[in-house]
């Protein structure tokens, strides 16, 4: 049996086959985001780590819901949601982040992978205004992250029918993400979303190979069935 409903400020139990528990994410958790983000995403270096713990940051700052799964105690996945007029989840994200990129400046004597950050980030903001999805959608998802350890546990597609039960209830009737070519896009594909907006690293030479393709896809969230349907 599969719990699939948001149930706000409780954990529910997902497939009981493998014990999968999912729960509002509290700030403790932020170690071990960063440390399946780096492992999914970095480099292994410290200089990475602290990316990792940079990006982690630059999207908890404005999100207004987060989700975690986990079994027996181990960070399984997390979703990072944001409803746009709702207050943020974790103000303090917002500080930490200001602190994390001060941290790398005093730290690390090449800073090109941050400047690289800020660039993304820019590169981003950019292709929303252009692409207008803003307007049409009420919701973000900003972090949709599995760990490899959660393969065959149902834990990816569960997160994302939490995070879309959460919009709904929030009124949310689109939304939409940011994602890139080390991502396995074909998900979204799969989920209905549209590709609203493209940009391909072979015709951004200025970006000295340090960012991948970027797109954003949108998409409606579900409506319930009505009561009784079959």
């Amino acid at each position: 049996m599969t719990t699939t409903t948001m149930t706000t400020g409780a954990a529910t139990r997902g497939d009981d086959r493998h014990g999968v528990v999912y729960r509002p994410m509290a700030w403790e958790d932020v170690d071990a985001i960063v440390e399946e983000y780096e492992r999914t995403w970095g480099f292994g270096t410290p200089e990475s780590a602290l990316l990792s713990r940079h990006f982690v940051m630059h999207y908890l700052a404005p999100a207004s819901r987060g989700d975690i799964a986990e079994r027996d105690g181990r960070f399984m996945g997390v979703t990072l949601t944001r409803v746009a007029g709702l207050p943020a989840a974790f103000p303090e994200a917002q500080a930490e982040l200001g602190r994390i990129d001060d941290r790398i400046r005093a730290s690390v004597p090449d800073t090109r992978h941050l400047d690289g950050a800020l660039h993304w980030h820019a590169v981003e903001e950019e292709m929303e205004r252009d692409s207008g999805v803003e307007a049409t959608a009420q919701g973000e998802i900003e972090l949709f992250l599995v760990s490899a350890d959660a393969r065959g546990h149902g834990v990816g597609g569960t997160l994302w029918r939490r995070a879309l039960a959460y919009l709904g209830a929030c009124g949310v009737e689109r939304y939409y993400l940011h994602t890139d070519s080390s991502c396995d896009v074909g998900f979204y594909d799969h989920q209905g979303l549209e590709c609203v907006a493209e940009r391909y690293a072979a015709d951004h030479p200025e970006d000295h190979d340090m960012m991948g393709d970027i797109f954003i896809y949108e998409g409606a969230v579900p409506r319930p069935a009505p009561t009784g349907a079959r």
